[in-house]
């Protein structure tokens, strides 16, 4: 477009020469030129400000690792590369025998600990009914010894001290017995609670099992595409990201970024319209909003280090990304990861300007068409 511009004004300049019979001279030569880079110099400033366009853009979509939750090698492939997949789809199953049989081996580890807990309530209870019975002999005891005294003290040579020291002993025998037996109820209770708790763990480890085995079947977390899918059956598969076997790429949710010198996003904000043409669609325009200017750019970051930055090596080549949405989310869908082309942002500034980026995209379009590539 500016080149068409410019073949405009040399016509004019022409026409004026010619025509309208100005003397030519170094002077009237210097004059046109001069007023011609002026003309084109604000034009192409305020042009670039108000509807600036890029060629460095991509689609971008988030992509999932394929990692199973268990390591065995794989019995079965239910999809092939590049097939659209839904969440919950199975995509491959790995043996699942070992699994099965951790599952058999703790659902036994689970009842022989429930079978513990119900030996050692029977033994609780037992228990604590004997320290009852010792506590009643424990009782009858003292209230015996303390009959026996009660009548001494009231007639003495009422009863024999024998019969008392015979009293004493049992009591005191009583009150062992009854010590012993406490001892036994808390031991028991104490093995009680061991016996619970080897149930919750014996239900942990069952829980592990039973997770595992679900898990010999891969599903997809995602409505996707399976991309770069690298395992047939016999393949191991771990959860190992160095051992990914394949990927998942998200298809609800894309986006464009285009990079922009960051002195041709001052009037650039959030909600601006743009125009796409994709080398995909050639000779078609897309459209869509800017959703983002992100405002950061890995050149700025430093990483931690013992080393002081070397001042030589910092610097940056002044652009960011702009978040593009596209308007049709179908059309979005269809296009390939990574498309290309050139986008065409039109701000609130200068639209008596857009006309020129607005030619300048359709015929990057055609171009497009014209000439793949």
């Amino acid at each position: 477009m500016i080149t068409v511009m410019l073949i405009g004004y040399i016509a004019c300049v022409i026409v004026a020469f010619k025509v309208i019979k100005i003397k030519v001279s170094t002077t009237s030569i210097a004059t046109s030129a001069f007023v011609g880079v002026i003309i084109f110099a604000g034009i192409i400033i305020v042009w670039q400000q108000a509807a600036p366009i890029s060629e460095q853009m991509i689609l971008q979509r988030r992509v999932l690792q394929v990692m199973p939750d268990v390591r065995e090698f794989v019995s079965k492939v239910h999809v092939e590369g590049n097939q659209l997949v839904h969440k919950g789809d199975p995509i491959f199953d790995v043996i699942p025998d070992r699994f099965q049989d951790a599952v058999v081996e703790s659902a036994g580890q689970l009842a022989a600990a429930k079978a513990t807990v119900s030996q050692m309530e029977s033994a609780v209870t037992a228990a604590e009914a004997a320290v009852k019975g010792s506590s009643a002999d424990t009782a009858a005891a003292k209230a015996q010894l303390d009959t026996a005294l009660a009548l001494q003290a009231s007639e003495a040579g009422a009863i024999a001290k024998l019969k008392i020291a015979e009293a004493q002993q049992s009591y005191v025998a009583a009150q062992a017995s009854y010590q012993v037996v406490a001892a036994q109820l808390k031991k028991t209770k104490f093995s009680l609670a061991s016996a619970k708790q080897a149930v919750d763990a014996a239900q942990a480890g069952l829980d592990i099992a039973n997770f595992n085995l679900e898990n010999c079947q891969y599903t997809s977390p995602i409505d996707g595409r399976i991309m770069n899918l690298q395992i047939r059956e016999g393949t191991p598969a771990a959860r190992w990201r160095f051992a990914s076997i394949g990927t998942i790429e998200d298809m609800s949710d894309s986006y464009i970024l285009a990079i922009y010198p960051q002195n041709l996003l001052s009037k650039v904000k959030v909600g601006d319209d743009v125009e796409i043409a994709f080398k995909r669609l050639r000779g078609q325009l897309a459209t869509g909003k800017v959703e983002a200017v992100l405002k950061y750019t890995g050149e700025g970051e430093l990483m931690p280090s013992g080393d002081l930055p070397v001042a030589a090596t910092i610097g940056s080549k002044g652009k960011l990304a702009v978040k593009i949405r596209l308007d049709d989310e179908e059309l979005a869908k269809k296009l390939p990861l990574g498309a290309a082309g050139a986008t065409a942002i039109y701000t609130d500034f200068g639209g008596a300007f857009h006309i020129i980026t607005k030619i300048t995209v359709r015929v990057k379009g055609w171009i497009y068409f014209i000439l793949p590539g």
